[in-house]
């Protein structure tokens, strides 16, 4: 649709990049977010009075990031999305 590539082009490149790389590292930590529970169910399995008494003394803070998990994978689709739409504004300049 355009004849050149204009700023806006180089602008919307840059974003689509960062999104990327913003969800590749997303990505990679989740993975060890997701080890390191595994690693939490296993020290519940070989002491399970003092993992409970911990849950529960840690109650707030678990609700919390449970909250927080929530938000991060809303804000993950929402740059899957981003990322959609970036590469349809981007094939209007090839």
């Amino acid at each position: 649709m355009y004849k050149f590539k204009d700023r806006h082009y180089y602008e919307t490149k840059k974003r689509l990049d960062h999104a990327q790389s913003w969800i590749k590292s997303f990505l990679e930590t989740e993975k060890q977010l997701s080890l390191s529970d595994k690693v939490t169910q296993a020290m519940a399995t070989e002491a399970p009075i003092t993992f409970k008494l911990a849950q529960i003394v840690m109650l707030p803070t678990i609700c919390l990031s449970y909250i927080k998990k929530i938000l991060v994978w809303r804000s993950f689709k929402k740059c899957k999305k981003e990322i959609q739409l970036l590469r349809k504004e981007l094939e209007k300049y090839e």
